[in-house]
């Protein structure tokens, strides 16, 4: 027996049943998704700008998804180590990363990280931005003007001031050795592995500077037990009126500037990306969020092709800073 040819109209029809048939079944299951808690890894450790930032975003979005998005810290070596597990990660939606800019374009020019931050991620959308970094010293330095700190640290040539970050890499690590190049005085770094952990020494005298975001020092201020110097913000910060802008103070010098991003790893799929994405950036321009952010830091709007853009800049311009700083891994 000879079998007909089916008609235009029905193989039109076969094909879209053979299309649909042949989707990827992660399309229909992202409808759904998430069906279970989400991890958002957070390189640093507790404390930390981005990780108080990170704690924010969960909060909004665990409930735009009806799932807990959950905030694990996962610190150590400049953010690498919690980047790679990122990276490592399967692209499936329920891993996701809060990351700074120095973990995806400062430090893997200072050492060999295990990821490549242009290929190995997925960027998601900007999330927020550190307006109000602060200059602090431990009281005992009987220092009150940064003149009078560069004087100092000066005539300690053979005993120089020790200053913490929270690693190597860090942009208070990469802003401190541009503030020292410029006013060319010495100053010894000792990185931790934790901001909080960094603060503690200081508040003890043990380590004799930082700068750092204005929400990790902010209660140790507010007690007396650090002194601001300068602030990096626009404009002087309102909780500390009497602390100049670094603008003030130097108005020729522009410090690196943090800001961090939602992040999945490479391969998620484009329509869980676009929906991730989507989801993190009505937070972000929403007034409740911005409310959430603690003083010294703002809601920072970007999309998907934004955020790959500014990462892609800043890593050339990052970079090329650290090779003229000399810095490398200690």
């Amino acid at each position: 027996m000879t079998l007909s040819k089916p008609s235009r109209a029905r193989r039109q029809v076969l094909l879209a049943a053979a299309s649909v048939a042949a989707a990827p079944a992660a399309s229909f299951a992202q409808q759904s998704w998430p069906t279970r808690p989400v991890r958002m890894i957070v390189p640093y450790g507790a404390g930390n700008q981005a990780d108080l930032v990170a704690r924010a975003l969960a909060d909004l979005l665990g409930k735009r998804w009806g799932q807990p998005v959950v905030v694990e810290n996962v610190a150590g070596a400049g953010g690498a180590i919690g980047v790679a597990q990122i990276a490592r990660a399967a692209p499936d939606g329920y891993t996701i990363a809060l990351a700074a800019i120095a973990a995806l374009a400062v430090t893997p020019h200072m050492t060999r990280a295990p990821y490549d931050p242009l290929v190995d991620l997925t960027p998601l959308a900007g999330v927020s931005v550190a307006s109000g970094g602060v200059l602090v010293v431990h009281p005992s330095l009987q220092v009150r003007t940064v003149d009078q700190l560069v004087a100092l640290a000066r005539s300690r040539a053979a005993d120089p001031l020790l200053y913490y970050t929270a690693g190597n890499g860090t942009i208070p690590h990469l802003s401190m050795e541009v503030f020292k190049r410029a006013m060319k005085f010495p100053a010894t770094h000792v990185p931790y592995r934790t901001a909080a952990a960094g603060s503690t020494d200081l508040i003890g005298g043990q380590v004799h500077m930082s700068i750092d975001s204005f929400s990790v020092q902010r209660p140790f201020i507010e007690s007396g037990k650090l002194r601001v110097l300068f602030t990096t913000a626009s404009t002087r910060l309102p909780q500390v009126p009497d602390a100049p802008t670094l603008r003030e103070v130097l108005p020729d010098l522009e410090l690196p500037t943090a800001w961090q991003c939602l992040l999945g790893p490479r391969g998620l799929p484009p329509d869980l990306a676009a929906r991730i994405s989507a989801d993190t950036q009505a937070i972000v321009a929403d007034a409740e969020f911005a409310r959430k952010l603690a003083p010294g830091t703002e809601p920072l709007p970007m999309t998907a092709a934004d955020v790959s853009r500014r990462l892609r800049a800043d890593y050339t311009s990052y970079g090329a800073l650290v090779r003229e700083l000399g810095l490398k891994e200690s």
